[in-house]
């Protein structure tokens, strides 16, 4: 009996291996315009998908969502500037130190009266961002613009939710 309860442990052991939970950041959203009046945005684009990235799988089987202040702070640990030359490397550090596989960047700029919003989702080993899923060209009215995040979602969440 005591065999067969611990053949059964290696293999529960094993799958959990195999569907292991993934942590994923959601960054700020970049203000590729730098217009200072667009910069809330950043934070309220970057939150929402979080949260709602996360609801697609609210019992954290397959991924895990690391919250939006954990990364905030992390970000302001290294005084990361997007408007700095070295963001985008030095952006890499704080991913290292999130501890993640795989890392949510978005931007957006003002095209006439609407925002254009991009979102890709990036492997932290390669750096590279995903070929298939990404949000690319949403455009949305700035008064509207958080009612392009299931849109967004609908794009990225295969990536992650098996």
């Amino acid at each position: 009996m005591k065999l067969f309860s611990f053949v059964i442990t290696v293999m529960m052991l094993s799958a959990n291996i195999l569907v292991a939970q993934e942590r994923i950041a959601v960054l700020p959203f970049r203000n590729m315009d730098g217009l200072l009046s667009l910069t809330p945005l950043c934070s309220q684009l970057a939150d929402t998908v979080a949260v709602e990235l996360a609801k697609t799988d609210p019992q954290e089987k397959f991924i895990h969502v690391v919250p939006s202040d954990s990364v905030n702070e992390v970000l302001a640990s290294l005084n990361l500037d997007p408007q700095n030359p070295q963001y985008d490397s030095d952006l890499w550090k704080a991913v290292a130190m999130l501890n993640i596989r795989r890392v949510v960047s978005g931007g957006f700029n003002l095209q006439g009266d609407k925002l254009l919003v991009n979102v890709y989702i990036y492997e932290v080993t390669t750096k590279l961002p995903d070929p298939v899923n990404q949000a690319k060209n949403l455009f949305k009215p700035k008064d509207q613009i958080m009612e392009i995040i299931p849109k967004i979602i609908k794009k990225i969440s295969p990536a992650f939710v098996r």
